[in-house]
């Protein structure tokens, strides 16, 4: 009897020291995304302008009006869709209120969507770049904004000029992912697993910065590092320069519960993720509660829904 008594409690203790898992815990798999905004968010309001900002910007308005495209041009409403007040107010942003610096800025942003389309790239030429799950969005941080996936593992193309149109495309439907009062994107860079030769080239990323500060001024709320290896590091330390100091202090190194010296030599913040995404909208491989395995065709189906296919024309946020 008390060898039966035994047995019996070595089996529960063991039942009960056992982790269970994401399935047990937080029910089955999912494949399709959140790419619908939760019901209470607080989004960061832009302080408010004085009389001198405001009549910048009347200023900047008037110019951008007089150059813009005719209304016969098939382009035109895109154009007009972008170049709306909350636009001007972020390139004056960018350019701490120097009108002309800001002018200049937006008038080559202007010329080059006019060339580049970025709001029409083809879902199609894009796809492949998706299909294992590289880079997507799934849910929302505490301010409303749409979480951007990155997992550089994942990398299937050596195709440069489409990794950077892939980049383009993700930004565009990030913005229409944006709930009212939203203007910019979290983003997870989760490096686990990663190697050297997953690695994006420096001129890649210099290509992605040049692009994302030029061209999306004011879009990055915030970027998560996750298991950040030496190679990010060395990279991240080549390409810091060239990188906005508003820009940099918004990469912050999520805590993993190792001492990680070189991380800490950056002088980024170190944070856990939970303080800026409601567990329900974190993946469980983030330790969050929402237990969601990437597949490609419901993530597509669903991002082209909410966001346009193949494209949709919006007013920018």
């Amino acid at each position: 009897m008390n060898v039966f008594n035994r047995l019996k409690s070595n089996s529960t203790a063991g039942l009960k020291s056992r982790t269970p898992s994401p399935t047990e815990e937080y029910g089955p798999v999912l494949h399709e995304p959140k790419l619908t905004p939760p019901a209470h968010f607080t989004p960061v309001a832009p302080a408010p302008l004085d009389s001198e900002q405001e009549e910048k910007v009347a200023r900047l308005r008037e110019y951008m009006q007089s150059i813009m495209l005719p209304e016969s041009h098939e382009y035109y409403p895109s154009e007009k869709g972008f170049l709306t007040d909350n636009t001007i107010k972020r390139y004056m942003r960018a350019r701490k209120w120097e009108f002309e610096h800001a002018k200049t800025m937006l008038e080559n942003t202007v010329r080059w969507r006019r060339d580049y389309r970025p709001d029409e790239l083809d879902p199609n030429y894009i796809k492949p770049e998706v299909e294992t799950g590289k880079m997507y969005y799934n849910g929302f941080d505490k301010c409303g904004r749409p979480v951007w996936i990155m997992r550089p593992r994942l990398q299937n193309s050596k195709d440069a000029e489409r990794q950077i149109k892939h980049i383009v495309y993700c930004l565009e439907r990030g913005i229409r992912l944006m709930p009212d009062l939203v203007e910019n994107l979290a983003i997870i860079v989760d490096f686990k697993d990663s190697s050297a030769a997953h690695n994006p080239s420096v001129s890649t990323c210099k290509k992605f910065l040049d692009i994302l500060g030029n061209h999306y001024p004011e879009r990055l709320g915030v970027a998560f590092v996750v298991k950040s290896p030496w190679f990010f590091l060395t990279t991240f330390k080549i390409i810091s320069p060239f990188m906005d100091p508003v820009t940099k202090n918004k990469i912050k190194f999520v805590i993993d519960g190792k001492d990680n010296k070189e991380t800490k030599s950056l002088s980024n913040e170190m944070v856990h993720l939970e303080d800026y995404i409601d567990l329900d909208q974190l993946e469980c491989d983030f330790g969050g509660h929402f237990n969601y395995q990437f597949e490609l065709e419901p993530y597509w189906k669903l991002l082209l829904e909410k966001t346009g296919d193949p494209y949709k024309i919006i007013e920018y946020k």
